[in-house]
């Protein structure tokens, strides 16, 4: 029944910016990369502007991080989602017997609302929050700084964000109140571990049990996930709530949070340089078998972690 249903995610389009570089200076340290361009759609959780309502420090401080960014040459686009505030509208919209498409209208509503604090922070805004994806291309080549909540029923504003990285060529960058993407809760899980980088299927995986429903409280909706893997979208998961870090990544620096690019590793914090290593020698192809006489081995896969299919040979 849902075959095909995805169809548009899958098919990838050839990346257009240099290859993203990784630079590891010591087995201890956090990644450092280079952005494929100076563009970033910064996709802002509700949780990080408001705190059962709208917090203005937050918002202040927040916006000035933005501002001095900006003022230092990089160009951002940011995307601001509903947090509890729509979560708790939803409920009680749900309550009162809306359907699944109402509830999402509804939820875009309170994102344009929350995106709306930001205009008269941001010293270069549009002023005006933005409806359309490819309004974004024309604002930033007058200057400013485009605005958006949600656009569309069913996508969630990470599927925004990620459909506007494409349409701009630009980098992914998730700010919500964790620090990236996790083994588990780790509100539940205190042994959760970071993955401090992860390849698209990986990212796919962790994501695919989780019904799509209105208003969901994720670290990324699925329909996002596919729209960064289909064209190789640089993508961070960083903690919202430490804008210095969040700096670091923007302008190139070591940081702490996740990273989703092509080709990755699945690298989890606290993993030292010597496995990394060995990780990343196993994503590497096999070179083709030479006819026939070479004797046939069968490897045995290691136990300290899940099977990658391309390393077993049968």
């Amino acid at each position: 029944m849902f075959e095909g249903m995805f169809e548009i995610f899958n098919e990838k389009k050839e990346e257009g910016g240099e290859e993203t570089e990784i630079s590891y200076p010591d087995s201890a340290s956090q990644p450092s990369y280079s952005a494929p361009s100076n563009v970033f759609v910064v996709s802002v959780g509700g949780s990080i502007l408001l705190n059962g309502k709208p917090n203005s420090e937050a918002i202040a401080e927040i916006s000035e991080c933005f501002n001095e960014l900006i003022r230092q040459g990089h160009k951002l686009v940011l995307v601001v989602g509903g947090g509890k505030v729509a979560r708790d509208y939803v409920d009680a919209a749900r309550a009162l017997g809306a359907n699944n498409f109402e509830l999402d209208e509804l939820g875009i509503k309170i994102t344009r609302a929350n995106a709306s604090l930001l205009l008269p922070a941001i010293e270069n805004a549009h002023q005006s929050i933005l409806t359309d994806v490819k309004q974004s291309a024309e604002v930033l080549a007058q200057g400013k700084t485009p605005i958006y909540g949600g656009l569309m029923p069913g996508f969630t504003t990470d599927a925004v964000a990620a459909l506007l990285a494409e349409y701009l060529n630009a980098a992914f960058i998730n700010l919500s109140n964790v620090d990236g993407i996790f083994t588990a809760d780790p509100a539940a899980h205190p042994s959760a571990r970071l993955y401090r980088e992860l390849d698209y299927d990986r990212l796919l995986e962790i994501l695919i049990g989780n019904a799509m429903k209105p208003s969901q409280n994720l670290i990324l909706d699925l329909p996002a996930a596919m729209i960064l893997k289909r064209s190789n979208i640089t993508a961070y998961f960083l903690n919202g709530h430490d804008l210095q870090n969040f700096k670091a990544a923007v302008q190139g620096m070591s940081f702490h949070g996740t990273i989703v690019r092509a080709g990755a590793s699945e690298l989890l914090e606290g993993d030292n340089e010597e496995s990394f290593q060995e990780k990343r020698s196993c994503k590497r192809k096999a070179p083709k078998r030479k006819t026939a006489k070479k004797r046939k081995t069968k490897r045995i896969p290691r136990d300290d972690g899940p099977l990658d299919p391309d390393e077993i040979d049968f």
